[in-house]
């Protein structure tokens, strides 16, 4: 789980539910925090003197659980530095102007005998701030209603009644490339099922179906990611979609006047 500090509000909100009874679960659930942070926090509060049926806790209380998150992850030290710094410059030439792939600079090093780790390589671009010079592509125009576009967005996570867990959920979005307008499904799935449901309620609410449906790569899609050649799975190819195919997105009188206001 990604890193991150817990405001001082957040604490003294665990405090207040600690002192009103709630365990620690239902703490946790409340709170959107774990139970191993609240039960973390709770353990240095004790040690602070404050008690479940004991006063609110000050500012200076307050101020010393806010410092527990505050040390942030570890460093560690990275041998590696001393062995890549004089390979720095050749390194951003490679990255930058020769426009190569990391992978391939990890070989070039390995044969002129700088011995690291692709991970370690990488790293050390990261520390460096270099990045390749990115070239944006205009996409060509298309018709109305001829093309649409999926890709999924990761929301967050929310708690689950019946688990008692929090779960991820995504954004399923569906944007037609003519007028841009966009549909937005959350799910906790990214499975077959779950995207035909999202994309049948896509379709419904554009009142009609593109043409051509440009798909991000997840797993319920393409099976074999490729740039040129890439292969879908098995399921995805044979679905027949319930609206009606002859009438498009955009292109339909009603739908065209909402697309293009």
């Amino acid at each position: 789980m990604a890193y991150r500090e817990v405001s001082c509000v957040e604490i003294n909100e665990v405090i207040r539910r600690w002192q009103l009874g709630p365990s620690q679960r239902q703490i946790a659930r409340g709170t959107g925090l774990s139970r191993p942070t609240v039960r973390r926090y709770l353990a240095a509060a004790v040690e602070l003197g404050l008690s479940a049926d004991g006063p609110e806790p000050d500012e200076s209380q307050l101020a010393r659980l806010a410092a527990l998150s505050l040390a942030g992850p570890r460093r560690t030290d990275a041998p590696s530095e001393e062995q890549l710094t004089p390979w720095a410059e050749q390194t951003q030439v490679w990255l930058r102007a020769e426009r190569l792939q990391i992978t391939r600079i990890h070989e070039l090093l390995g044969e002129r005998g700088c011995q690291v780790s692709y991970n370690s390589l990488r790293r050390f671009i990261q520390r460096r701030g270099w990045r390749r010079r990115l070239v944006t592509m205009r996409l060509a125009e298309s018709a109305p209603g001829e093309v649409a576009e999926l890709d999924f967005g990761r929301l967050g996570l929310v708690p689950d009644p019946e688990s008692e867990r929090r779960r991820t959920v995504w954004a399923l979005i569906v944007v037609l490339r003519y007028s841009r307008r966009c549909f937005v499904w959350p799910t906790t799935s990214q499975k077959l099922d779950a995207v035909l449901e999202g994309l049948e309620a896509a379709w419904a609410f554009f009142e009609g179906v593109p043409r051509h449906l440009v798909l991000d790569i997840f797993p319920a899609a393409v099976a074999g990611a490729d740039r040129l050649h890439p292969r879908l799975t098995r399921g995805l190819p044979r679905v027949r979609p319930a609206a009606r195919p002859d009438r498009r997105p955009d292109a339909s009188a009603p739908a065209a006047r909402q697309a293009q206001g």
